[in-house]
């Protein structure tokens, strides 16, 4: 909720098409190889294997998609501001908006509707795109649709 809330975007993929998102999936697998097999007997040895890890991947080793250069070599710092505190969300006014509470659900109308426990204390909008259907958001990211009438969501 945090990076979302800076502006850092989230890249969806097709449930079960690793495909989509290859370079991302290629390095999960060349982390996993390197850093866990066999893994650390203990959660310190395991992190100085992540730490190698991560040096050996982008201080030392060439990669083919970065022309054979490092990645340590093209990194440049975001100008991004890092705030220690966020400010609140704000949606535009003819949305309509719900708290998540602290069993992650809503009220809709007299009814309790589960939304995640990830969204409790937070804030999400609804709003409406045809009769009945609500595209629901946090911040800036739409996370579903939801049908009023059949009480039910859509990704």
């Amino acid at each position: 909720m945090w990076w979302l809330r800076l502006g850092i975007g989230v890249t969806r993929i097709q449930p079960g098409r690793p495909d989509q998102n290859g370079a991302h999936e290629r390095m999960h697998l060349t982390l996993k190889e390197e850093t866990t097999r066999p893994p650390a007997g203990d959660p310190r040895g395991q992190q100085l294997a992540f730490d190698r890890f991560r040096h050996t991947y982008n201080d030392e080793r060439p990669h083919e998609t970065l022309g054979q250069r490092r990645p340590a070599t093209l990194y440049a710092p975001s100008p991004r501001p890092f705030p220690e505190r966020l400010p609140p969300i704000e949606y535009p006014g003819h949305y309509e908006t719900r708290k998540v509470d602290h069993t992650g659900m809503i009220r809709w109308k007299d009814e309790r509707i589960f939304i995640s426990h990830t969204l409790e204390g937070e804030t999400i909008a609804f709003e409406e795109i045809d009769e009945g259907i609500w595209s629901v958001y946090y911040s800036t990211l739409l996370l579903a649709r939801f049908d009023a009438r059949e009480r039910k969501f859509h990704t």
